[in-house]
């Protein structure tokens, strides 16, 4: 009796799931959809990575003279308004070159100090003047110059807003197109991008090193970042 008890269970289950209908099961519940805002601004501050290459025979030699342009380069931007506050060093590194001698094994020779600075102009306007008065002062490298937007916060909170409200019109016209009414959003992963403008070390910038006795002053184009702010937002359906 209970073995036939437990076959006609099991009958009375496999009916139940072959008999509910496929296109309740189906249906969602909630939807999922991308959005996305984007906008171009005007830079109106910049950082400019600046390095001090230094050789000499002695360690002790290298390294005074490497501070004595640090201390310049500093002196030199107090009158462009730009003090310790906006300034960051990046790297120090002091090593040995070798050379090869006649016999062919190596032998010592130079030793090099290399180190780098962070300045963080917050005028855009200064930057060129930045990068002489650092090249004048015996700065050796300008490694990259990346403009940026001192309120770059403010926007993307804008982008973000703008990103759901593109994600909610794409959620709305579909739950429309299938006689369904959009629910309030569940979940959200965001993502945001900064495509700032950067110019990277190359010869254009390393001439104006090589060419610092020049008068003429350096010209560099900010040109515009753009700012975008993805979304992926999930809505319940009613």
């Amino acid at each position: 009796m209970k073995k036939f008890t437990s076959v006609l269970a099991a009958a009375l289950l496999a009916f139940n799931i072959l008999g509910t209908n496929p296109a309740d099961a189906a249906e969602p519940n909630t939807i999922s959809v991308n959005g996305m805002a984007e906008q171009e601004v005007v830079p109106d501050m910049a950082y400019v990575d600046v390095g001090i290459t230094v050789k000499a025979d002695e360690a002790e030699a290298a390294r005074a003279e490497e501070a004595r342009i640090a201390e310049e380069i500093r002196k030199s931007l107090l009158g462009l308004a730009i003090t310790g506050d906006n300034l960051q060093s990046t790297g120090y590194n002091l090593y040995q070159e070798y050379k090869t001698a006649k016999n062919g094994g190596r032998v010592p020779d130079k030793f090099v100090i290399s180190s780098n600075l962070k300045i963080t102009v917050n005028d855009i306007n200064k930057v060129s003047k930045v990068i002489d008065a650092a090249v004048k002062s015996g700065a050796t490298d300008i490694n990259n110059v990346k403009f940026a937007l001192s309120s770059k916060n403010n926007v993307q909170r804008q982008l973000l807003a703008a990103a759901v409200e593109n994600a909610r019109s794409k959620a709305e016209i579909v739950a429309s197109a299938g006689n369904r009414a959009l629910g309030s959003m569940l979940s959200a992963n965001i993502n945001s991008f900064d495509g700032g403008t950067v110019v990277e070390a190359g010869a254009k910038l390393r001439s104006s090193v090589m060419a610092a006795d020049n008068s003429a002053a350096t010209q560099l184009d900010p040109g515009k970042i753009k700012l975008n702010a993805l979304v992926q937002v999930v809505f319940s359906l009613n």
